[in-house]
């Protein structure tokens, strides 16, 4: 019989308060809970998972305490540890049954009144892995917690399946540590100050961001939300860390720039409140120590009129280094004194929060549902398992991770009660796109409406010659003015061997698919700067039967991986501004990855699809226009580079069209070289 006397009673901390207080009214809502996925390259023994999970319950008080209200609000130890545990024997499921399984746990509210409130799901995977699921409610963990618990469970794991009898060290500082000082520290001089500054920062008229909403706001927020994941492009990246060694701000100072300009932009707010986390353990004991000690810095940034990127981050440089002195001060006991009215329809007092997540002990990204990085915790082989989520505690956050692959991974986590998952696409490709011309031009000023800017309007005013192929000369008549197709299936390039080229270069099968593409036209042209009419591209599954324009800009003789995370933007930037071909130009071209043939006056249609991992196509062309042995030719040439970038990936579009070219000579060609 497993003992539930209590050993602990303690007050709660000022962010429990709120988290206590956000339960009793929405009991049911998922909104304050989380679920890390881990997975293990070995198999877990299933025995010692649980001695090691009941060690870790054991060794932290916060883990096996549960809250109740009394005369107010009180959290009660268990004596014991108590374990919601529970193994699957799931090596037969595939990735969307193990995705649905772990969305239908996170569904399940807890009850902070019977606890457990951290609940561990450990799942067979495949042949030989596992997956073990960390799910916490906030009132009993942070961030920071969670990089710590991993750690102490491949530790303490380690120690049991080898049978190493070292003793792990006592947890000497509990929560209730935290707690007490706390109490101490609002009551002290130092807090008295600190009530001062923030009571001057946050007085007078506080405007709430306000995002552009897709739907009218519900009078009671559902908290439903998601996350739409993007790897910075290389060259915004390379742009970054370039801005960070110039000027030494620290990366968080940048990026939250970044997000400011952007928010200033899509908002028209030139007073935005954006809240930042600060790990919030102000003393080196509390560095081991469970529970969210975690506190959010209402960073206010107030943007004057026609600032550049350099003014704004020298401002939020120096205005969150100001109130990082005074972060321990709990911000709910300032927001209650200033009696600001709480709308029950926002989810929160921010609407708006920037994230940097920052995993302590691993040294490695763990936190996005886009780290799929490999790293070693204490002997053991682990990665993060992709899930992604549908609980927003904003209105718009961004959140970033640099994770050991050197990439920079980041969301943008939003609330889907007003926001459509399109017009987080759109901003995606915004903030890439205007973030790297505001590091690159940081004295300009900061564009005022995420409209159409400027500068890529003035990219479709000169268009190059839209007659991109030679046109055969056929002579005109009645019976020639028409539509004829060529199709081809490539049994010999199974989509299988192409299969990795997304993963290398980190862009979609079509990006790459319309890259080689533009490398044909370049090949039969010599043309650098194109520009041709394509079909769908942001989401393979779209079916759209409206073209958009893209221009492609293939100076330099770019590397072609280089080429493709160009295409990938701007098939983005095509997207997010609808961009239709201008009335005086008629494309020559047009590209698409789809099965059906839609109408078209454009010259000459190449469609191409994948099934059962072949790649199938069609070219459709006016036969007064193009021969047909032209149009064979650029099927077999086609297949011939497709099959040349799946066998070598790293090369430049010169070389890759110098191959073609004496690939394609014939012998009359290849002796006139020699005469």
């Amino acid at each position: 019989m497993m003992d539930k006397t209590f050993i602990k009673t303690i007050p709660l901390s000022e962010a429990q308060k709120d988290y206590y207080l956000h339960y009793l009214v929405y009991p049911m809502s998922p909104y304050y809970q989380e679920q890390y996925l881990f997975h293990f390259e070995s198999r877990l023994d299933v025995s010692v998972t649980i001695r090691t999970l009941y060690e870790i319950v054991k060794r932290h008080e916060i883990y096996r305490s549960i809250f109740v209200l009394e005369d107010e609000p009180i959290q009660k130890v268990y004596s014991e540890p108590i374990l919601d545990f529970e193994h699957v024997s799931s090596a037969t499921w595939d990735d969307t049954m193990i995705r649905e399984y772990f969305n239908e746990e996170f569904s399940k509210p807890f009850t902070l009144e019977e606890g457990p409130l951290f609940s561990c799901r450990l799942l067979d995977y495949k042949e030989s892995g596992s997956i073990l699921c960390f799910k916490y409610h906030h009132i009993c963990f942070d961030g920071w917690s969670v990089s710590l618990t991993l750690d102490e469970f491949t530790m303490i794991y380690q120690l049991l399946i080898t049978g190493n009898d070292h003793v792990l060290q006592p947890q000497i500082h509990q929560y209730a540590d935290f707690v007490e000082w706390e109490q101490n520290y609002i009551a002290s001089p130092e807090g008295e100050a600190a009530r001062g500054f923030w009571k001057k920062k946050l007085g007078g008229t506080l405007e709430r961001v306000e995002v552009p909403p897709d739907k009218k706001r519900p009078s009671t927020p559902s908290f439903k939300g998601g996350i739409s994941f993007f790897t910075f492009t290389r060259q915004l990246r390379d742009e970054l860390i370039a801005y960070h060694k110039h000027h030494k701000y620290p990366t968080d100072v940048i990026y939250l720039s970044l997000f400011s300009a952007f928010l200033y932009r899509i908002t028209g707010q030139d007073d935005i409140i954006v809240g930042v986390p600060r790990y919030g353990r102000p003393k080196r004991e509390f560095h081991t120590i469970m529970g969210p000690c975690m506190v959010m810095l209402p960073l206010r940034i107030k943007i004057p009129k026609n600032s550049s990127l350099r003014e704004l981050a020298k401002q939020i440089h120096e205005e969150l280094s100001l109130c990082s002195q005074y972060q321990n001060y709990p911000i709910s006991l300032i927001t209650a004194e200033l009696q600001y009215e709480r709308d029950k329809k926002y989810a929160s007092f921010f609407s708006t929060a920037f994230v940097h997540q920052k995993a302590i002990k691993q040294d490695a990204a763990i936190m996005l549902g886009n780290a799929q990085n490999t790293f070693h915790s204490n002997g053991l082989t682990v990665s993060t398992y992709p899930i992604g989520k549908d609980v927003s505690q904003y209105d718009l956050c961004l959140v970033v991770e640099k994770d050991n692959h050197h990439d920079i991974l980041a969301g943008f986590e939003y609330n889907s009660d007003i926001l459509d998952e399109e017009t987080i696409a759109k901003w995606v490709s915004d903030f890439e796109r205007t973030s790297l011309s505001l590091l690159k031009n940081d004295g300009e000023n900061i564009p005022a409406h995420a409209g159409k800017p400027a500068d890529w309007m003035e990219s479709l005013s000169t268009l190059p010659s839209l007659k991109i192929l030679p046109e055969d000369v056929i002579p005109l008549s009645t019976d020639s003015v028409k539509f004829e197709e060529v199709t081809f299936e490539w049994t010999c390039l199974r989509e299988a061997g192409i299969s990795h080229l997304p993963k290398v270069w980190d862009a979609s099968s079509y990006a790459i698919f319309m890259t080689v593409f533009l490398v044909l036209l370049y090949a039969e042209t010599e043309k650098e700067d194109l520009a041709l009419a394509f079909r769908a591209g942001w989401d393979e599954s779209e079916d759209v039967p409206s073209a958009l324009l893209l221009r492609a800009d293939l100076t330099g003789n770019p590397l072609l991986g280089d080429l493709v995370l160009q295409i990938q933007s701007k098939l983005k930037e095509a997207h997010y501004h609808q961009a239709s071909f201008p009335n005086t130009h008629e494309p020559q071209l047009l590209f698409e990855m789809s099965k059906n043939e839609y109408p078209s006056t454009i010259d000459f249609q190449f469609r191409i699809h994948k099934t059962n991992n072949h790649i199938h196509g069609a070219i459709t062309y006016k036969s007064n226009v193009f021969k047909r042995e032209t149009v064979q030719r650029i099927c077999t040439q086609y297949e011939y580079l497709l099959e040349s970038v799946t066998a070598e990936s790293h090369q430049r579009i010169r070389e890759i069209v110098s191959h073609l070219n004496s690939q394609f000579l014939t012998s009359d060609d290849f002796e006139q070289l020699f005469l």
